[in-house]
């Protein structure tokens, strides 16, 4: 599936004669340009196209969400195997006194076919329409430096954010491990992006920052809303999110299910210059729907590392979805985990630029499935991945 500052990076005189030291720079900005791309608009008056590309091939296990027993290995090329691409414009207009106009548009674009967005429609019982251009963010708000942001339009979720700017594979959504248990082939509902939304976005008081966001149902019988706590100071940084889905106002076709959901997630990190590590806890309870109510809950926790090697980084991570509640049975033929799903990448990422890099990873997906027909079968399947890819920043 399916994460905005603009920044500039300078070197000193003696960086720039020492080109490891330049490109583990590079590598360690790099590492997070594309979810603090995701979070933010452009911090100087005018306006911005940006964007970013990246292309994978590989042998696939699996469908992204979860590989289950009759699943059979496909080669293929992926639009978007560190990052999902995309493109977009923004722009900020000082407006005196500390305060600002902002905006943003931006689009998923499937580089291997052409295609806008990330999948086509969804048929029933899903109901889920394709992607529509600005389906990653369509917004305009107000900012001041010491009272904070309002946007108002399609925003990422908080949930998202929080995901995307605390482990060591970023924003990927086909390789990176939290990513996959959380939002991909989960019970998860809401999506990466709400639609209808009013976010408020605090300033920064001594490493610490808070935002809101509501997504209004526009009487389709409920509305989403979340919170999220961060703090960030040295090489520490933590952070809480918590949200509630209801009813998915205007998510888009990565929020397939059509379940009222309760999440929340605990994120920490730590980089210690030789390795960076990340660590999260989390749960998702899904409520059903009023006409089908039920009562699961499902734990999710993960651990990912980033180490320097080279003009690249070694990338690690292993994260677990599961739940002891009892689920209903699927056909066979869907994506497996819906007891339980662990995924284990480990890889590695070289820089040849500050906007360019190239990847190798190899990904083991682990699932439990309780399966139709009768009587229901609880079937284990495992998948292995590889995959090498390319990603430009622009």
């Amino acid at each position: 599936m399916k994460p905005r500052t603009s920044f500039k990076i300078y070197l000193s005189h003696t960086q720039a004669r020492r080109p490891w030291t330049r490109a583990v720079g590079a590598a360690a900005v790099l590492s997070t340009a594309s979810f603090v791309i995701h979070a933010q608009p452009a911090a100087v008056p005018g306006l911005q196209l940006y964007g970013l590309v990246d292309a994978a091939v590989g042998r696939f296990a699996s469908p992204a969400g979860g590989v289950n027993a009759q699943d059979r290995a496909v080669t293929k090329l992926d639009g978007g195997g560190m990052s999902t691409s995309h493109w977009g414009v923004r722009g900020t207009e000082d407006l005196g006194d500390g305060l600002s106009a902002q905006f943003e548009l931006s689009s998923f674009v499937r580089n291997d076919s052409g295609a806008t967005g990330r999948s086509d429609a969804l048929p029933a019982p899903v109901n889920v329409g394709a992607d529509p251009v600005f389906s990653r963010a369509a917004w305009v708000g107000v900012s001041h430096r010491d009272w904070g942001r309002v946007r108002l339009g399609n925003v990422t979720s908080l949930l998202f954010l929080n995901s995307v700017t605390s482990n060591a594979f970023g924003d990927s959504t086909v390789l990176g491990p939290l990513n996959l248990v959380t939002f991909i082939g989960s019970p998860l509902s809401g999506g990466t992006a709400w639609a209808n939304s009013v976010v408020y976005d605090s300033p920064n008081f001594a490493g610490l920052n808070a935002s809101v966001a509501h997504a209004i149902s526009e009487d389709q019988g409920g509305g989403n809303s979340a919170a999220r706590l961060a703090y960030a100071q040295g090489p520490l940084a933590a952070s809480l999110v918590w949200q509630s889905v209801k009813k998915n106002p205007g998510t888009f076709a990565d929020g397939t299910s059509p379940n009222d959901t309760r999440a929340w997630q605990l994120a920490a990190s730590y980089d210690f210059e030789v390795v960076k590590l990340f660590a999260h806890l989390g749960r998702i309870d899904n409520r059903g729907t009023t006409a089908a109510p039920v009562n699961v809950s499902y734990r999710v926790w993960d651990l990912s590392a980033a180490v320097p090697v080279g003009v690249g980084r070694v990338l690690a991570g292993y994260a677990v979805r599961r739940t002891s509640d009892t689920v209903g049975p699927v056909p066979a033929t869907v994506a497996g985990g819906n007891v339980e799903r662990k995924v284990f990448t480990l890889g590695y990422d070289y820089f040849l630029s500050k906007r360019t890099d190239l990847y190798a990873m190899v990904m083991r997906d682990s699932t439990q499935t309780r399966t139709l027909p009768a009587p229901p079968t609880l079937v284990s399947a495992q998948g292995t991945s590889f995959a090498v890819g390319v990603r430009h920043r622009f």
